[in-house]
C-alpha cells in the first residue's frame, strides 16, 4: 500500500477535488487512503454515485482518515483498517 494522500492541510472543497482526481488514477486491486482535515461528509454521496466502496475513520487529533476501492474491491477496505489503540499507549 503506498502512502496516505495527506490533503489535511488544504481549505474545503480542495480535499474532496484531489481524492476525485487521485480516484481517475487508481489502478484496479488498489485503494486510496487519505487524510482529510474534516470528515468527508459532501464526498460520501458522490463516492457512492460512482460505485466506490469507501470506509471513513476518524482521527484522534481531528480529522478524518478515508479509504476508498472500487466497489468489486471491496474487500480492501478491511485489509487496511487501522489497528485498534493499544490501552497501554493510552495511559501517561
Amino acid at each position: 500500500m503506498t502512502a496516505p494522500l495527506d490533503l489535511r492541510h488544504l481549505p474545503p472543497p480542495e480535499p474532496m477535488q484531489h481524492i476525485l482526481d487521485a480516484l481517475e488514477r487508481l489502478p484496479a486491486r488498489a485503494c486510496l487512503v487519505a487524510l482529510t482535515p474534516f470528515r468527508p461528509g459532501p464526498l460520501l454521496p458522490l463516492l457512492e454515485a460512482q460505485a466506490w466502496a469507501w470506509r471513513v475513520e476518524d482521527l484522534s487529533g481531528g480529522g478524518a482518515r478515508i479509504t476508498i476501492a472500487r466497489t468489486a474491491d471491496a474487500a480492501l477496505l478491511a485489509s487496511t483498517a487501522m489497528p485498534p489503540p493499544d490501552p497501554a499507549m493510552a495511559r501517561g
